[in-house]
């Protein structure tokens, strides 16, 4: 019993190191305007959707939509706001 708790607890560390590993200066400052989803969540992992909404301007724009994403672990938080899936902001604490 000792052996298999010791093993889910170095298990759950790794996970949550490897984790944590992608969110530092380097990899967010990768992140730049018109990058996809996919293109941020190859370099962040994936990411979790906080806000989104979608708005139809009929004949005077089409159709907009943004979604709010964070990537956080611990006091590390990355989060990127994109317009019709394409980065168009981001912001950071504790890098």
């Amino acid at each position: 019993m000792k052996k298999f708790i010791y093993t889910m607890a170095l298990t759950f560390t790794l996970f949550l190191t490897s984790c944590s590993g992608k969110l530092n200066k380097d990899n967010y400052e990768k992140i730049s305007n018109d990058m996809s989803v996919s293109q941020v969540e190859s370099i962040l992992g994936k990411g979790e959707s906080q806000a989104s909404s979608n708005v139809d301007l009929g004949e005077y724009g089409g159709n907009i939509s943004t979604e709010v994403m964070t990537w956080q672990s611990g006091t590390k938080v990355i989060s990127i706001t994109f317009s019709n899936g394409k980065v168009m902001g981001k912001a950071q604490n504790g890098l």
